[in-house]
Protein backbone atom coordinates (compact mmCIF):
# COMPACT_ATOMS: atom_id res chain seq x y z
CA UNK A 1 0.00 0.00 0.00
CA UNK A 2 1.39 3.38 -0.95
CA UNK A 3 1.42 6.32 1.42
CA UNK A 4 -1.25 8.13 -0.63
CA UNK A 5 -3.65 5.15 -0.25
CA UNK A 6 -3.24 5.11 3.55
CA UNK A 7 -4.07 8.78 4.02
CA UNK A 8 -7.71 9.83 4.28
CA UNK A 9 -8.95 12.17 1.55
CA UNK A 10 -8.90 15.84 2.50
CA UNK A 11 -9.56 19.15 0.83
CA UNK A 12 -12.42 20.60 -1.18
CA UNK A 13 -13.15 17.46 -3.19
CA UNK A 14 -13.53 15.41 0.01
CA UNK A 15 -15.77 18.01 1.66
CA UNK A 16 -17.90 18.32 -1.47
CA UNK A 17 -18.37 14.55 -1.69
CA UNK A 18 -19.40 14.41 2.01
CA UNK A 19 -21.79 17.37 1.53
CA UNK A 20 -23.28 15.78 -1.61
CA UNK A 21 -23.79 12.50 0.24
CA UNK A 22 -25.59 14.20 3.15
CA UNK A 23 -27.59 16.38 0.75
CA UNK A 24 -28.64 13.32 -1.27
CA UNK A 25 -29.77 11.60 1.91
CA UNK A 26 -31.83 14.60 2.98
CA UNK A 27 -33.34 14.91 -0.49
CA UNK A 28 -34.30 11.22 -0.44
CA UNK A 29 -35.88 11.66 3.00
CA UNK A 30 -37.80 14.71 1.82
CA UNK A 31 -39.08 12.88 -1.26
CA UNK A 32 -40.07 9.91 0.87
CA UNK A 33 -42.20 12.24 2.98
CA UNK A 34 -43.83 13.67 -0.12
CA UNK A 35 -45.00 10.37 -1.61
CA UNK A 36 -48.62 9.64 -0.86
CA UNK A 37 -49.79 6.22 -1.96
CA UNK A 38 -53.49 5.88 -1.45
CA UNK A 39 -54.87 2.50 -0.53
CA UNK A 40 -58.33 1.44 0.46
CA UNK A 41 -59.44 4.82 1.89
CA UNK A 42 -59.73 8.40 0.71
CA UNK A 43 -56.63 10.08 -0.67
CA UNK A 44 -55.25 13.03 1.28
CA UNK A 45 -52.20 14.12 -0.75
CA UNK A 46 -50.40 16.97 0.94
CA UNK A 47 -47.14 18.82 0.61
CA UNK A 48 -45.19 18.49 3.87
CA UNK A 49 -44.62 21.78 5.65
CA UNK A 50 -40.87 21.04 5.56
CA UNK A 51 -40.92 21.54 1.79
CA UNK A 52 -43.35 24.44 1.61
CA UNK A 53 -41.48 27.42 0.22
CA UNK A 54 -38.34 25.30 -0.24
CA UNK A 55 -37.99 26.15 -3.91
CA UNK A 56 -35.72 29.13 -4.48
CA UNK A 57 -36.08 29.78 -8.18
CA UNK A 58 -33.82 31.53 -10.65
CA UNK A 59 -34.89 34.79 -12.25
CA UNK A 60 -37.89 34.28 -14.51
CA UNK A 61 -39.00 31.08 -12.80
CA UNK A 62 -41.68 30.68 -10.16
CA UNK A 63 -42.09 28.21 -7.31
CA UNK A 64 -44.58 25.51 -8.29
CA UNK A 65 -46.07 22.32 -6.92
CA UNK A 66 -45.81 19.31 -9.22
CA UNK A 67 -48.35 16.56 -8.59
CA UNK A 68 -48.21 13.27 -10.47
CA UNK A 69 -51.05 10.75 -10.44
CA UNK A 70 -50.30 7.17 -11.51
CA UNK A 71 -53.58 5.65 -12.66
CA UNK A 72 -53.51 1.93 -13.42
CA UNK A 73 -55.65 0.67 -16.27
CA UNK A 74 -56.05 -3.02 -15.31
CA UNK A 75 -57.69 -5.11 -12.67
CA UNK A 76 -57.06 -8.83 -12.24
CA UNK A 77 -54.71 -8.99 -15.22
CA UNK A 78 -57.18 -7.63 -17.75
CA UNK A 79 -57.60 -4.10 -19.09
CA UNK A 80 -60.62 -2.44 -17.54
CA UNK A 81 -60.05 1.16 -18.61
CA UNK A 82 -60.46 1.48 -22.37
CA UNK A 83 -59.10 4.43 -24.30
CA UNK A 84 -62.63 5.82 -24.69
CA UNK A 85 -63.37 5.42 -20.96
CA UNK A 86 -60.07 7.15 -20.12
CA UNK A 87 -60.85 10.09 -22.43
CA UNK A 88 -64.30 10.48 -20.82
CA UNK A 89 -62.75 10.41 -17.33
CA UNK A 90 -60.12 12.97 -18.34
CA UNK A 91 -62.79 15.28 -19.81
CA UNK A 92 -65.29 14.94 -16.94
CA UNK A 93 -63.14 14.59 -13.82
CA UNK A 94 -59.61 15.91 -14.37
CA UNK A 95 -59.81 18.77 -16.88
CA UNK A 96 -62.61 20.65 -15.05
CA UNK A 97 -60.57 20.50 -11.83
CA UNK A 98 -57.35 21.68 -13.50
CA UNK A 99 -58.49 23.83 -16.44
CA UNK A 100 -55.17 25.72 -16.71
CA UNK A 101 -53.47 22.66 -18.16
CA UNK A 102 -51.95 19.27 -17.49
CA UNK A 103 -49.92 16.57 -19.18
CA UNK A 104 -50.93 12.94 -19.68
CA UNK A 105 -48.27 10.30 -20.30
CA UNK A 106 -48.60 6.60 -21.09
CA UNK A 107 -46.62 4.36 -18.79
CA UNK A 108 -46.07 0.75 -17.82
CA UNK A 109 -46.13 -0.04 -14.12
CA UNK A 110 -45.24 -3.10 -12.11
CA UNK A 111 -45.21 -4.26 -8.48
CA UNK A 112 -45.21 -7.44 -6.42
CA UNK A 113 -48.56 -8.69 -5.23
CA UNK A 114 -49.25 -10.54 -1.96
CA UNK A 115 -48.09 -13.83 -3.52
CA UNK A 116 -44.75 -12.25 -4.59
CA UNK A 117 -45.75 -12.35 -8.28
CA UNK A 118 -44.76 -9.40 -10.47
CA UNK A 119 -47.91 -7.71 -11.74
CA UNK A 120 -47.62 -5.42 -14.77
CA UNK A 121 -50.16 -3.01 -16.19
CA UNK A 122 -50.62 -0.09 -18.51
CA UNK A 123 -50.73 3.21 -16.61
CA UNK A 124 -51.74 6.78 -17.28
CA UNK A 125 -49.54 9.38 -15.59
CA UNK A 126 -51.16 12.79 -15.11
CA UNK A 127 -48.74 15.64 -14.36
CA UNK A 128 -50.18 18.78 -12.78
CA UNK A 129 -48.05 21.91 -12.27
CA UNK A 130 -49.69 24.56 -10.11
CA UNK A 131 -48.37 27.75 -8.49
CA UNK A 132 -46.92 27.19 -5.03
CA UNK A 133 -48.61 30.36 -3.77
CA UNK A 134 -51.58 32.39 -4.86
CA UNK A 135 -53.43 29.44 -6.37
CA UNK A 136 -54.47 28.78 -9.91
CA UNK A 137 -57.75 29.49 -11.66
CA UNK A 138 -59.43 26.36 -10.33
CA UNK A 139 -63.16 26.05 -10.12
CA UNK A 140 -64.96 26.88 -6.87
CA UNK A 141 -61.74 27.82 -5.08
CA UNK A 142 -61.10 24.23 -3.94
CA UNK A 143 -57.56 23.54 -2.79
CA UNK A 144 -55.18 21.59 -5.00
CA UNK A 145 -55.18 18.79 -2.45
CA UNK A 146 -58.97 18.55 -2.40
CA UNK A 147 -59.17 18.52 -6.20
CA UNK A 148 -56.52 15.78 -6.44
CA UNK A 149 -58.29 13.75 -3.75
CA UNK A 150 -61.59 14.06 -5.65
CA UNK A 151 -59.92 12.78 -8.85
CA UNK A 152 -58.35 9.84 -7.00
CA UNK A 153 -61.65 8.92 -5.32
CA UNK A 154 -63.58 9.14 -8.60
CA UNK A 155 -61.01 6.99 -10.44
CA UNK A 156 -60.96 4.31 -7.77
CA UNK A 157 -64.77 4.16 -7.67
CA UNK A 158 -65.36 4.27 -11.41
CA UNK A 159 -62.71 1.72 -12.40
CA UNK A 160 -62.68 -0.49 -9.28
CA UNK A 161 -59.07 0.35 -8.39
CA UNK A 162 -57.61 -0.34 -4.95
CA UNK A 163 -55.04 2.44 -5.10
CA UNK A 164 -53.64 5.38 -7.02
CA UNK A 165 -50.09 6.61 -6.47
CA UNK A 166 -49.81 10.37 -5.91
CA UNK A 167 -46.42 12.11 -5.84
CA UNK A 168 -46.13 15.75 -4.84
CA UNK A 169 -42.99 17.89 -4.87
CA UNK A 170 -41.78 21.47 -5.16
CA UNK A 171 -40.18 22.68 -8.38
CA UNK A 172 -39.29 25.83 -10.28
CA UNK A 173 -41.37 26.44 -13.41
CA UNK A 174 -40.60 28.76 -16.27
CA UNK A 175 -42.87 29.12 -19.29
Amino acid sequence: MTSSEARPRRGRAFLFSRFASVRSGLLFLALALVVTATTEGRAEPVLPAALAGAAECAAGAVAAVVTELYLGRSRGGRRVVSDAAWERFLAREITPRFPDGLTVLDGRGQWRDGAARVVREATKVVVLVTPATGGDRATAGASREARVAAIVDAYKRRFDQRSVLVLTRMACAQF
